[in-house]
């Protein structure tokens, strides 16, 4: 399997966790302790007790937006050792068949442990984010509310 696939494949589960609401399976795809870092700083979470709240940030976040596919594409992924892959993906915010944010273009680097392959690090470009956790403004104060007005 190329890295392209492996990245694709770990992003989708991800996503399947967050659209479910699934915090324990969202914690089997992390290793940790996890590197998050957005424009403005940079955090280590190094338990679930420490995930769980940015993790619902995320879950509510998207719910309340009324987001109906959160998608997010692999644009390229390449070993960068025999046991990590460095991947860039799009994400894709659509509510109903209308997109609700532009794509936006993150980072994410795996590792191989055992026969999984974990994220161990994001990097977040077009989050401001300066404390940990990150809160529904942080992770979502580019999106507009379904149904409102721009300001």
């Amino acid at each position: 399997m190329n890295p392209l696939e492996i990245f694709q494949r770990a992003l989708d589960a991800a996503n399947r966790a967050m659209r479910e609401g699934g915090f324990a399976a969202y914690m089997q795809l992390l290793d940790l302790p996890f590197l998050v870092q957005t424009r403005r700083a940079t955090f280590l979470v190094a338990s679930a007790e420490e995930m769980r709240p940015t993790f619902d940030a995320i879950v509510n976040g998207l719910r309340a937006r009324g987001i109906t596919h959160y998608e997010r594409i692999a644009r390229t992924a390449d070993f960068v050792a025999r046991d990590r892959i460095d991947g860039w993906h799009y994400s894709h915010l659509i509510a109903d068949g209308e997109r609700v944010a532009s794509p936006h273009l993150s980072r994410h680097s795996l590792v191989r442990r055992g026969d999984r392959w974990l994220f161990s690090q994001a990097q977040y470009d077009m989050l401001d984010g300066t404390e940990w956790p990150l809160t529904d403004a942080d992770i979502f104060g580019h999106v507009l509310m379904r149904g409102a007005e721009p300001g």
